[in-house]
């Protein structure tokens, strides 16, 4: 630790640099995201009646009252 304290006058062009502007960084996540969770769904949706259709896979109905 230098005498004196630290006052960091040396790092003055670390205040030039200019701050990440990200104001479209939440709509481009949600422009990525929302369609990515309706197109998994869709094509979970059509791989199962796919399954269901061919007998590979049904889901067992069953009533237990």
């Amino acid at each position: 630790m230098p005498l004196g304290g630290d006052n960091f006058k040396g790092f003055k062009e670390l205040n030039k640099i200019p701050k990440d502007n990200n104001k479209y960084k939440y709509i481009g996540a949600l422009i990525v995201i929302i369609p990515g969770i309706m197109l998994g769904g869709f094509l979970g949706k059509k791989l199962a009646q796919f399954l269901e259709l061919f007998d590979l896979y049904a889901p067992d109905i069953s009533d237990d009252d």
